[in-house]
């Protein structure tokens, strides 16, 4: 279970909702009330990480019905990833990604992934000029979520031939290996 004094950053969950646009009224925005999150309040300028977990559930549930959870959180990684992409720091750290390459990009993962939590720590292992190792201290519940967001933010740089997997986990902690 998440400390109560971790935190995710506002700008992560608004990320979240524009990626819900046009999904957000009937059932789906009840049942965000219901893990913690009321959009008829202003975006708080952070949630405890037990509230994002929760909604990450909810709203896989929700938009992704026919497939495995894990499934689900993989396509709610590349969604969310999108949305975040139209927040003023995704839109900053798009154009960051596009100008590194995916290389370059991997090398800044903790720095792009740290600046959406209070907690979330992470190491980059170089395996090859096109194979590495990222290993986060919290995957969440689902740890392909982290891994979507590390594979489609790669593939903002435009490389080709990307592939991103989860290689291991222990406790809260993933392992992904992403190549090209």
């Amino acid at each position: 279970m998440s400390n109560p004094s971790e935190i995710v950053f506002g700008h992560t969950v608004e990320g979240l909702l524009l990626a819900l646009k046009g999904r957000l009224e009937g059932p789906l925005r009840a049942k965000l009330k219901d893990a913690g999150l009321d959009l008829d309040r202003k975006l708080e300028p952070a949630y405890p990480n037990a509230v994002w977990q929760r909604v990450l559930q909810t709203v896989a549930t929700e938009l992704f019905p026919n497939v495995t959870m894990n499934e689900a959180q993989w396509l709610l990684g590349e969604r969310f990833i999108s949305g975040y992409f139209e927040t003023n720091m995704g839109r900053a750290l798009q154009t960051v990604l596009k100008l590194l390459g995916p290389a370059r990009a991997l090398e800044r993962t903790s720095r792009n992934l740290a600046s959406g939590s209070n907690f979330l720590h992470v190491d980059v292992e170089r395996l090859s000029d096109t194979d590495y190792r990222i290993k986060v201290s919290e995957g969440g519940t689902y740890p392909e979520f982290i891994g979507s967001i590390c594979h489609h933010a790669t593939l903002a740089t435009g490389v080709k031939g990307l592939t991103t997997v989860v290689e291991a986990r222990q406790g809260r902690a993933a392992t992904y290996r992403i190549r090209w």
